[in-house]
């Protein structure tokens, strides 16, 4: 299963994202929020809808930044949070769903990131799950655990170069993570075997589209 494109979306759905791109060019956070969050329950898998969404989060949230309520709202789901891991297995749906929430309530909480990256992960949505650990290392880029993610969903999205800096970037937390060793090892070689296939099948030249027409 893969992220889908916009303009895979129903036409219904791609005029709602289209209002949503006018709504956050004209400052309108409220209104882009309400228009990603109908096409993400329609259609969860349209990464760039989740992406403006994020962004109209973010933007939403910079107004209103409190210490003592985010506090309240980390405290307050923690038993979601709970809830959505124990989904994981079984009903990744479900977890997706959780970690969206909490997200609306908290764009700045790493642990319903991390949340979205796994239920991403299990639905086969390696981009987003990319999508959400890149959010998360923004947020705490000391935390190794999540550059050790981040490397997992960049193997699997077959991003091996990005794979391989973000194993590295853990590894400088702590040489000893063994995670982090095995996806730094299973990235360089898939790097290596790349540039060999490359070499081997002709110039990068003769690869490009169009080329040799």
């Amino acid at each position: 299963m893969y992220e889908i494109a916009v303009t895979s979306l129903d036409f219904s759905l791609q005029k709602q994202v289209e209002s949503a791109r006018a709504a956050f060019d004209r400052g309108d956070s409220a209104q882009v929020l309400a228009l990603c969050a109908a096409v993400l329950e329609a259609q969860p898998a349209c990464l760039t809808v989740r992406k403006l969404e994020r962004a109209a989060q973010l933007r939403f949230a910079a107004r209103r930044r409190n210490s003592a309520s985010q506090l309240v709202r980390a405290v307050s789901s923690a038993p979601q949070l709970l809830s959505g891991s124990m989904q994981l297995k079984e009903q990744p749906r479900s977890a997706l769903a959780t970690a969206e929430r909490l997200l609306r309530r908290d764009p700045q909480s790493v642990s319903a990131l991390c949340l979205l990256g796994q239920a991403a992960i299990a639905l086969g949505w390696n981009e987003t799950a990319v999508f959400a650990y890149e959010a998360a290392s923004d947020l705490e880029s000391d935390r190794q655990d999540i550059w050790v993610f981040l490397s997992s969903a960049y193997r699997a999205a077959g991003r091996a170069t990005d794979a391989v800096a973000a194993a590295s970037q853990a590894l400088r937390f702590n040489p000893a993570n063994a995670e982090a060793q095995t996806v730094l090892r299973n990235a360089s070689v898939a790097v290596a075997l790349a540039g060999g296939k490359w070499a081997q099948d002709g110039d990068t030249r003769g690869k490009l589209p169009g080329a040799g027409e």
